[in-house]
């Protein structure tokens, strides 16, 4: 086999540089929407836990319970998040 000429060399390196700029481009773009996403997720649940506390505040005896039923998560889960967001 041959060996390469320095053109050759020189388009590799050009190449891989452009590779490099590109896929570093892609990752910054996919870390930017997955941050985004995170910040409406944590609105989204802070709203959700607001709104839990609020019902459950001074509602009528067992309404712990039934909201464990429809959220589908334990008592002490609704009590940990109502207090962290209220």
């Amino acid at each position: 086999m041959t060996p390469r000429s320095d053109d050759t060399r020189k388009d590799i390196a050009e190449a891989r540089q452009e590779l490099k700029e590109a896929l570093e481009k892609a990752k910054a773009k996919r870390d930017k929407v997955f941050e985004d996403t995170d910040k409406l997720r944590e609105a989204a649940d802070e709203e959700l836990w607001k709104t839990v506390g609020a019902q459950l505040d001074g509602a009528y005896h067992g309404a712990r319970t039934d909201a464990v039923e429809v959220l589908g998560v334990t008592r002490d889960y609704i009590l940990k998040q109502t207090k962290k967001y209220s």
